[in-house]
């Protein structure tokens, strides 16, 4: 028994829906469509063992294969579970952003991370005449957004590579990171203090303070943010504002491990 299932088996996990999982995890990071000689070596599976579940997942309509190149990508069923997931963790956040956003008085959002974008699920926005509106379903790159940063710190390294890669780091002001090192830095900061700033580097006059939301297998399902004007969210106010969104964060990921 190799390592990985000796771990699957210690944990409880049916090694078969395990194996299934990891690849639908993967076509879901991926922008593009993988065969199976891809998909096999970046699960850990012989190819046969991999063509096999993905024919099993494509009969299913959770897998799809792709025109004359009979690579594969999520199929319509793994979509719409998707979506339904979405729609119902945007729900379930609903009262933490809420509690989020009067404490801080600025827009409180939740996105999550979908093929190397960034996409807000739900949001409360600020009681204030100027605020900052991130509708849900919006998609912004992850490396120039707080939520964005979060997400990847606590990421596996090739999904931080597959972001850097297929995107690249697109500067947007002049404090974007788009140096790819510096951002690997960045992301290792993140991991240690728990939070992640973002300081004007999607747009001119916002900022953004972001924390980690983990699931029921203690993996980042999302982030949880508040964002506003620079001159509101001022480092003394973020000062303020971090263990308070720490706090918030922690106990809704609390809430979804006990749930789980």
């Amino acid at each position: 028994m190799t390592g990985t299932a000796a771990n699957r088996s210690s944990r409880g996990e049916v090694q078969s829906l395990a194996r299934a999982l990891d690849i639908l995890e993967l076509l879901g990071r991926s922008e593009g469509e993988l065969g199976v000689t891809e998909i096999g070596p970046a699960v850990g599976l012989p190819n046969g063992t991999a063509h096999r579940l993905l024919a099993t997942l494509t009969r299913r309509g959770y897998a799809r294969q792709v025109g004359e190149s009979r690579k594969y990508t999520l199929g319509p069923k793994a979509l719409v579970l998707a979506s339904s997931a979405r729609e119902h963790l945007g729900s379930l956040a609903r009262p933490y952003l809420e509690e989020l956003m009067e404490i801080s008085q600025e827009s409180s959002n939740l996105a999550v991370l979908d093929r190397n974008a960034v996409v807000y699920i739900e949001q409360v926005p600020a009681p204030r005449m100027v605020r900052m509106f991130t509708e849900p379903g919006n998609r912004v790159p992850p490396h120039a957004t707080g939520t964005g940063k979060v997400l990847l710190a606590y990421h596996a390294e090739e999904v931080v590579e597959s972001a850097i890669q297929q995107n690249g780091l697109v500067r947007f002001t002049p404090h974007t990171v788009t140096d790819p090192r510096r951002l690997r830095q960045e992301l290792a900061t993140i991991r240690e203090q728990g939070y992640a700033v973002d300081s004007e580097e999607m747009e001119e006059g916002v900022r953004c303070l972001a924390a980690p939301v983990f699931g029921p297998d203690g993996r980042i399902l999302a982030a949880m943010s508040v964002s506003g004007p620079a001159g509101r969210l001022n480092e003394g106010r973020l000062k303020e504002l971090i263990p308070h969104i720490k706090r918030i964060a922690d106990e809704f990921s609390r809430n979804l491990q006990s749930s789980g």
